[in-house]
């Protein structure tokens, strides 16, 4: 049987009403925006300020989308969502590409490709609401969120194009290996 035929057990939710889309989206952005701050924090005390400057560049496209998250939320009473339930089958959290390849000697284009990741996440998630709801208010927010991740994506890959070619740092101070 196909995972995608099948309920997954951290799937629960399955009427996705837009109190519930409020609720997963903010989630989604603030741990985006959460781990994007911090680790470009990292590279800095790792002296990467050319990496970090890529992800202090790629916040403020993730405050505009939850800036347009928080005006919808107005008067809008959001629904607890358990940290281990996914939105939805083929979900991946905006951060695991960060976690699994992000390292302190990045190059800028390594840093412009994970923003190009955590984009996709966004981007996916938004394509998968859109095909599944018959909701207008939903529709319409996730069309606004769809047209930011475009505006995001083209100017990450307009910076990534004009970004030099720039040789890997070295490590100052490598692990104690045994030799």
């Amino acid at each position: 049987m196909s995972l995608t035929s099948s309920m997954h057990p951290h799937v629960k939710t399955t009427n996705k009403n837009y109190a519930w889309v409020l609720a997963a989206v903010s989630e989604m952005i603030e741990e985006t925006l959460y781990h994007c701050d911090t680790f470009s924090h990292a590279l800095r005390a790792h002296h990467n300020d050319a990496a970090a400057e890529v992800f202090d560049a790629f916040s403020p496209a993730l405050n505009r989308e939850l800036d347009q998250v928080l005006d919808a939320l107005k008067g809008v009473e959001l629904p607890r969502i358990p940290p281990w339930e996914i939105p939805h089958l083929d979900y991946d959290h905006p951060a695991s590409n960060l976690m699994e390849r992000a390292h302190y000697l990045m190059t800028p284009v390594e840093a412009h490709q994970l923003v190009n990741d955590m984009i996709r996440t966004h981007t996916c998630f938004y394509n998968h609401l859109l095909e599944t709801t018959h909701q207008p208010i939903i529709k319409e927010l996730v069309k606004e969120l769809l047209n930011l991740c475009l505006q995001c994506r083209q100017r990450n890959q307009q910076a990534m194009n004009q970004t030099e070619s720039t040789p890997a740092l070295t490590d100052d101070d490598p692990p104690n290996e045994p030799q």
